[in-house]
């Protein structure tokens, strides 16, 4: 299984097209399609403020697909954790682990805005 945004959707149902809310957030359409498709990386920074302006929290723009859909994360190992945590959460229950892994991949690929433990 994959991860992979639902950025577009979400804003659909909060009454937005992909236009509006990469107008407001200052990014380019493309962008966000990419995001979406899986073929461009998203920051957590970037994934708090599109959850900011759709007003929902960063984990409810990530999901869980099959083998087919695209990923998110390139990284097999993370991609197998990521979905073995989600599996065993209550629904309903606290998501910070998302904001979690994102920083562990950030941080793996030293990504230049990624907090570092100790320093």
């Amino acid at each position: 299984m994959g991860i992979r945004t639902r950025i577009t959707s979400m804003a659909r149902q909060r009454g937005m097209t992909a236009a509006e809310l990469a107008r407001r957030l200052g990014l380019y359409r493309s962008n966000l399609s990419a995001m979406d498709a899986g073929t461009r990386s998203v920051s957590l920074k970037t994934l708090a403020r599109i959850a900011g302006a759709l007003s929902c929290s960063p984990g409810d723009l990530l999901e869980i697909g099959g083998l087919s859909e695209p990923r998110v994360f390139r990284g097999k190992t993370l991609n197998r954790l990521l979905v073995a945590r989600d599996q065993q959460t209550v629904d309903g229950a606290d998501r910070a682990w998302t904001h979690a892994a994102l920083l562990a991949w950030q941080r793996h690929y030293r990504h230049p805005h990624a907090p570092r433990h100790g320093r």
